[in-house]
């Protein structure tokens, strides 16, 4: 594989890497909460959704035991 190619599949990966833990972070601080709708009241349960995504960056080689910081939105400087 050319370094080129190589360095790009690298940036793919990460990109899927960072989705991954935002998603992670986004159902971890969910998860638990009391909803309420129409009268009912429940409880969001994303534990299997939690074990699906540790999994793939367990497979990726992150080590998902480690506490979660909250991810940094950066703006863009025309915004």
């Amino acid at each position: 594989m050319k370094a080129k190619a190589f360095i790009n599949q690298a940036k793919r990966e990460a990109k899927l890497i960072d989705a991954l833990l935002l998603a992670r972070y986004m159902l971890v601080i969910h998860d638990h909460k009391m909803i309420s709708a129409e009268g009912e009241t429940w409880e969001l349960d994303f534990s299997s959704e939690l074990e699906e995504i540790d999994a793939a960056l367990q497979m990726a080689g992150i080590d998902t035991t480690q506490p979660t910081h909250a991810p940094i939105r950066w703006r863009k400087e025309d915004e």
